[in-house]
């Protein structure tokens, strides 16, 4: 099968409170995400920053299932992040998921994950553009990361030049989610506002 991994190591600069914690519907958030994924990979990994290891060592499965890690990348931003998850990542496929997507569907996840056959990468392109942190990325994308990065170059889709992408049209993923709703990430106050009364949140 292949590893989630759930990327909670943001900086949480636009929002009151700590971004990896946040609630919506009177949920948090990533307690949504594990419940929709459970079962999807063989495990999943919270990759998250030092302050915060303690803290989110609650979502961690008695099983092993789910992992509490610490980035060894650190403060690299959202690439820096991706990278991170490939190196503590024990398969050779891997979906990455920002932790401030409430409304992801299940069958949309599998259905990118499908997508990387044949491809080092596979990710959404949207009418806002593409979604790298909703996406699927093969162990061959580790050394186009790191050059990148050690290039000094931190734009999360910058890679993407070095690999083989598919890139899955927003009108398939609709097909999952008709409101078109499960890319939709808490960034700010106000996107907290917007989505606090939205029905469904985390359907499966």
């Amino acid at each position: 099968m292949a590893t989630g991994i759930i990327l909670a190591g943001g900086a949480s600069m636009r929002m009151p409170g700590d971004k990896a914690f946040m609630e919506v519907g009177g949920r948090r958030v990533l307690n949504i995400q594990l419940e929709v994924i459970a079962g999807l990979f063989d495990e999943v990994l919270i990759v998250s920053n030092s302050r915060r290891m303690e803290r989110l060592c609650e979502f961690e499965s008695p099983s092993g299932g789910v992992r509490v890690v610490e980035e060894p990348v650190a403060g690299k931003g959202p690439l820096g992040g991706i990278l991170s998850g490939l190196m503590l990542s024990s398969s050779e496929e891997n979906f990455v998921l920002a932790c401030d997507m409430p409304f992801i569907k299940r069958e949309a996840i599998a259905f990118v994950l499908a997508g990387l056959s044949g491809y080092d990468t596979c990710l959404p392109r949207t009418p806002k553009g593409l979604e790298p942190l909703h996406a699927a990325y093969r162990m061959t994308c580790r050394s186009a990361i790191e050059s990148q990065i050690e290039a000094g170059n931190l734009r999360v889709t910058g890679f993407l030049e070095q690999v083989a992408v598919n890139y899955v049209p927003w009108e398939r993923l609709l097909q999952f989610d008709p409101a078109g709703r499960l890319l939709t990430n808490i960034n700010e106050p106000e996107d907290m506002r917007r989505v606090a009364t939205d029905e469904g949140i985390g359907r499966l």
